[in-house]
């Protein structure tokens, strides 16, 4: 089932809930928690998704796939 797909479904009501209570929690932190702990947020979210397509058989991921390819990198 795809976000797309998930209109009416509780799943789709408790991701909704999820993100406002997220939003509200972090806009009543002051900035210097509120940073660090995104950043530990996003780490472990990278760390579970790795750790899931080793489990699954040792998926490829988006860096091995794109290791010899250079990007270009631009300054705003």
């Amino acid at each position: 089932m795809t976000n797309r797909a998930c209109d009416e479904c509780p799943v789709k009501d408790l991701q909704r809930v999820h993100r406002l209570l997220e939003k509200r929690a972090l806009a009543k932190m002051p900035q210097e928690v509120r940073e660090p702990l995104l950043e530990a947020k996003k780490q472990m979210r990278l760390a579970l998704r790795r750790l899931i397509g080793h489990a699954l058989g040792g998926e490829e991921t988006g860096e091995s796939k794109c290791r010899n390819k250079s990007r270009q990198i631009r300054l705003d």
